[in-house]
């Protein structure tokens, strides 16, 4: 008997036709650092979006020794708060991923750039065969935010690293968007590459990427909606910051050939 996920109705299991139908746990996960004005207001907006439609879900916040009430005010919203005490925005999505229980992992920020509402957007590809992982791509610009965090200098940096990666894999994938966290894995692939992740600061998300790619996971990317942040930006703040994590990003693609298995 084959097992499909079906996402349109909020019955728990369902038969039709031989198939049965089983309603997937989602987990979303929230990697934080000092995010007190906003991760409250991410929470119940991912919360609100699934419990609308009957999908059984967590929410875990992993706080990455933040010195706010971070922590607190997650656990007041209802996420399950979980400590990730080597610093680095890698390390904590990593701590994320291995303590997700969903049979569908999606991966996001905690600082409102995202739309919670683009959930669907992941999860509607998720639901084919022969998807494995549904990235987000930050590059489309009618879908940034006026004052969001996307000037040139950020899009044609993530666009052409996005395209390095392509290049290196070429027909297997099409990319836009290299640093984008917003993204949602199916729990079986995710358990093949898991355990291959090392990359710690800032470059996580295309070491990911690439992990992926090297396993054969099928990946699809599709445009979401880019807003601006609340509160302060930790990694790309200022120009020069920007410029020496494209850096990292650009050193990992190129010598990513060298990796081992």
């Amino acid at each position: 008997m084959q097992n499909q996920f079906r996402l349109e109705t909020p019955s728990s299991k369902t038969m039709s036709e031989g198939t049965l139908e089983i309603q997937p746990k989602i987990s979303v996960l929230i990697p934080a650092y000092n995010e007190e004005q906003s991760i409250g207001k991410v929470i119940d907006g991912f919360r609100l979006e699934l419990e609308s439609r009957g999908l059984p879900c967590e929410i875990i916040a992993v706080d990455n020794n933040s010195s706010d009430a971070t922590s607190e005010l997650a656990r007041r919203h209802g996420a399950l708060v979980v400590k990730e005490e080597k610093q680095g925005y890698g390390y904590a999505c990593i701590k994320a991923l291995r303590e997700a229980q969903g049979d569908i992992i999606v991966l996001s920020e905690s600082d409102e750039t995202f739309n919670p509402r683009d959930i669907w957007k992941l999860l509607v590809y998720l639901e084919e065969e022969d998807v494995d992982l549904v990235l987000g791509s930050r590059t489309t610009l009618e879908l940034v935010e006026d004052g969001a965090k996307m000037d040139w200098f950020l899009h044609w940096g993530n666009l052409f690293l996005a395209k390095l990666i392509q290049l290196q894999f070429w027909g297997n994938c099409r990319l836009t968007d290299v640093g984008c966290t917003f993204r949602g894995i199916k729990r079986q692939p995710l358990l093949k590459v898991i355990d291959k992740f090392k990359e710690g600061g800032s470059c996580f998300s295309p070491e990911m990427i690439i992990w992926c790619l090297k396993s054969q996971l099928k990946i699809v990317e599709i445009p979401i909606r880019y807003l601006k942040r609340g509160g302060e930006s930790k990694i790309t703040a200022t120009r020069r910051k920007s410029l020496i994590v494209g850096l990292k990003m650009l050193k990992l693609i190129i010598t990513q050939s060298f990796w081992q298995e």
